[in-house]
Formats: structure tokens, sequence, C-alpha cells
């Protein structure tokens, strides 16, 4: 039988910070990493990591990247959807004398780089998964899917992913596939930081019972928990140091 530890981790959106700390993370405890990104740097992947740059929306190319990198009698065990693009833009802005309208632009490459992107990642990796006896996804959400000003695309977005959790949860369980999300608050990363003011950042902090933004090793903790805990299914996790926006 093979070890758990020499199951495959699945990264989507390994190119941002998180994912990058993710990606080190399962490869320095030994297992084998595919590390997928649309704009992955995969001229020299570290020891155990597979690098591949793949439009993740695509599911053609999602399906041929897993193919090409993960060898069909391989076992896939955690996937984990870190794509996404943290936006700001209101429905209703006045420039000037006059009201501008949310762009549909903007709202469809929200929806795809937070919602579509990890869709297709999860229905792949769950065909290869249901066919080596199950696994384990974690999709990335946040709290403005309960609402937040300025970001009604990407509140959208990340309500969509706890109804898609949910709901591939109740589909997926019988199968021996656990699906889970987690509902990040301010994580101290590079896209917080270039979505979000200093000043702004500072505030969240202060109104944050615990008094600071989350850190990468508290997201990758709750991941390795929702991961290993075998009856942790279509669970909504905070992870947002009791803030409430």
């Amino acid at each position: 039988m093979t070890s758990p530890d020499d199951r495959w981790v699945v990264v989507s959106g390994a190119g941002g910070q998180l994912g990058r700390a993710l990606v080190s993370h399962y490869a320095a405890k030994g297992r084998p990493v595919l590390a997928l990104d649309r704009n992955f740097d995969a001229a020299a992947p570290s020891p155990g990591v597979t690098a591949r740059s793949v439009d993740l929306v695509i599911e053609t190319d999602v399906r041929q990247a897993l193919a090409d990198a993960i060898p069909a009698t391989d076992t896939i065990a955690l996937l984990i959807n870190a794509a996404g693009l943290i936006w700001n833009e209101p429905i209703l802005a006045l420039r000037g004398a006059k009201f501008s309208t949310h762009g549909v632009e903007s709202w469809r490459g929200v929806i795809d780089a937070n919602l579509t992107a990890p869709f297709v990642a999860a229905t792949e990796v769950a065909a290869r998964m249901v066919r080596r006896g199950g696994g384990s996804i974690v999709n990335f959400s946040s709290i403005a899917s309960e609402g937040n000003a300025g970001q009604a695309a990407y509140g959208a977005a990340k309500a969509g992913i706890e109804g898609l959790t949910r709901t591939m949860a109740i589909e997926l369980g019988p199968l021996g596939i656990r699906v889970n999300a987690l509902a990040l608050g301010f994580i101290d990363v590079a896209s917080t930081r270039s979505a979000v003011t200093d000043e702004r950042l500072q505030g969240y902090a202060q109104k944050t019972p615990l008094g600071r933004l989350g850190q990468v090793e508290d997201v990758i903790g709750a991941i390795e928990f929702l991961a290993a805990n075998r009856f942790a299914n279509g669970t909504i996790m905070k992870l947002d140091g009791g803030l409430r926006l």
C-alpha cells in the first residue's frame, strides 16, 4: 500500500505568496507536489516539486497538466485551491458629477479567478481522486463572502465558493472525497497589501480581537487540520482572528 507521505499534493494558485509557502511546506515534508498557476515560474522547481504554467479556467489544459505531471497509477491525496484575486470595485462610484457602474468585464475576471478556476481544478482532481480511493480538497473563501462594501464581485465569488464546497462535499463524500473551505480574514501577504492600504490594514488589525493580521503559518495549520480530520466535510472554517467586517 502507498504511504500517505508518498501521495501527491496539488496546489492551484501556486505562484502567489500563500501558494508558494504551501508548495514549500509540503515539499519539505517529503510529499510530491504539483504546483499550478497561470504565470508560475517553472524554470527552477524545488526538489520534489513539479511546476506547470496553465490557465486554470480551461478544463482541458488543467486535465492535461495533471496527466502530464502525475502518473495514472499515482494517488492525489490533497488539492489546495489557493488561486484567487482580491478586487475592490464599488457597484456605483461617483466620478465627478456622474456615477459609474461596476464593470462587467472586471466582474467576469474576478468570478473566473476566484470561483471558476477553483471549480475546474476541483472537478478535474476529483475525477483522478475517485479512481484511487478518494482524497481531500480545501478551497479558499473569505469573510467577504458575508458582504463587504466595495467588493461585490469578490464577495459574490467567495460566497459561490462556499456553496460549491458544501455541494461538492455532499456529492463527493460518498466517494471518499472530503471537501472543505477556509474563510480567510486579513492575512499578511503581498496580495493583501497590494489590495488594501497600510492604514486600513492597521485598522483591521486593531479591530481584530487578537490584535494582529493572520500569518502564512496560521493558514498552513488550518489546512493541515482540514486535510487530516477524517470527519471534516462541507466545513467552512473561519480563520479571521475574530474580526467581523
